[in-house]
C-alpha cells in the first residue's frame, strides 16, 4: 500500500505523532544511518512488546476488528440484512 492509498486524515495523524516523538531531522538521520536506525527501532519494539505487549495486542486487535467490520459493511452494502432474510 502506497502513501497515496492511505486516507489523508489517518496519514496526517501518524505524521504528527512521529514528528512529536522523533527529532525534527529524523528522516535525514534514518537515511544517513540506516542500520543503527533499524537496531534502535527493533530494540524499541522489543521493549514495547516485552513490557506493554498485552496492551498493544489488545489495541491492534480492536483496530483490526473495526477495520474488518467497516470493510465488510462496505463490501456487503447496507441492504445485506434485508436480503439475508428473503
Amino acid at each position: 500500500m502506497s502513501e497515496s492509498d492511505a486516507p489523508t486524515h489517518e496519514r496526517s495523524r501518524l505524521d504528527e505523532l512521529v514528528d512529536d516523538i522523533l527529532p525534527g531531522e529524523w528522516e535525514r538521520l534514518v537515511k544517513a544511518y540506516p542500520i543503527p536506525a533499524l537496531l534502535v527501532a527493533a530494540a524499541g519494539g522489543y521493549l514495547l512488546g516485552r513490557y506493554k505487549g498485552a496492551a498493544v495486542v489488545a489495541a491492534l486487535s480492536g483496530v483490526a476488528a473495526e477495520q474488518a467490520a467497516r470493510i465488510g459493511s462496505e463490501f456487503l452494502g447496507d441492504n445485506f440484512a434485508g436480503r439475508s432474510r428473503a
